[in-house]
């Protein structure tokens, strides 16, 4: 199953797609197949694999790309089987992204940094790399294909984003620091090429660990809210919620004016990567203290005044 995985995503990839996240779960799947003792693909075995993920979305998502790699199969070869792509329906409604307190990201670092196995680097590898998610708004893609040769004293290169370029992410001195601790510890034997963040093993950090890490440390840190039908609560933290916290609270920091404000929006955009400013716009959600601000710019407004 693996060369067939590895025959899809390079005729894929020929294409002009990158299917960085697909081809990390594709290969997920092709190790569970093996160990099943499988060579094609079958619904009941793809299901059960999707249903391992930690949530409806990442179900939904597993079983989606196992549903496309498998009508590609079965152009050829129809003994493979094409699961149902809806056993796991993705939700209608998009969720509402929870802005972090200061508090709740300092709960979330220091129980990443108790993480075991006691003496390895897991621990501090999460702590890291929530905390770079944090301070700099990184999409999480980005996080995990830094290599580190992308890293200098300052700022971080981010090679071929999600539209395809690159950019100069400045780095805040603590930030650094944290970067610099956390390659000094563990990666200073390692050669330049390799990736920054690392498992246990040695290996290139995967997207699901991540994400199954980070579910257990906000369910055990008391974060995570699973409301019943009609009911309102905080929405449950998910790791897309550090960008944007970060655009939120920096937002927050930026002087009042209305000219500092156009200003602050053109670097934040840049500083995240995004090709217009209006996509920036998606990640900034009322908070207290905007709303204040809004309503005192509007009450200027409405006397006649500018901001």
């Amino acid at each position: 199953m693996m060369s067939r995985v590895d025959s899809y995503l390079a005729l894929r990839r020929a294409a002009g797609f990158k299917l960085e996240g697909t081809g990390y779960r594709l290969y997920s799947f092709a190790r569970f197949v093996a160990e099943r003792g499988e060579t094609r693909v079958r619904s009941e075995t793809a299901v059960a694999w999707a249903a391992s993920a930690v949530s409806p979305l990442q179900r939904h998502v597993r079983l989606r790309d196992v549903a496309i790699f498998a009508r590609h199969l079965r152009a050829e070869d129809p003994t493979h089987e094409v699961p149902d792509a809806q056993v796991f329906p993705r939700r209608g409604d998009a969720r509402p992204p929870r802005i972090f307190s200061h508090e709740e990201t300092a709960r979330i670092l220091a129980a990443a940094g108790r993480l075991g196995p006691a003496g390895t680097s897991r621990a501090d590898t999460f702590r890291t790399l929530f905390g770079l998610l944090a301070a700099t708004g990184l999409r999480i893609g980005e996080a995990l294909r830094l290599k580190l040769q992308d890293f200098t004293a300052d700022a971080l290169r981010i090679r071929n984003t999600k539209f395809r370029k690159s950019r100069i992410v400045p780095l805040h001195p603590t930030t650094a620091a944290a970067l610099v601790g956390y390659r000094m510890r563990w990666r200073v034997v390692a050669d330049p090429g390799e990736p920054f963040f690392v498992s246990t093993r040695g290996t290139a950090l995967g997207p699901d660990a991540v994400f199954t890490t980070f579910d257990r440390i906000v369910r055990s840190e008391g974060l995570r809210t699973d409301a019943s039908p009609g009911e309102c609560r905080r929405p449950s933290p998910a790791l897309r919620d550090f960008r944007h916290s970060f655009a939120v609270r920096s937002l927050e920091a930026c002087a009042g004016s209305r000219a500092a404000i156009d200003r602050h929006m053109l670097a934040l955009a840049t500083y995240l990567g995004h090709v217009s400013v209006a996509s920036t716009y998606w990640y900034l959600h009322a908070t207290p203290s905007l709303m204040t601000s809004i309503a005192d710019a509007c009450e200027v407004w409405a006397r006649g005044g500018r901001r």
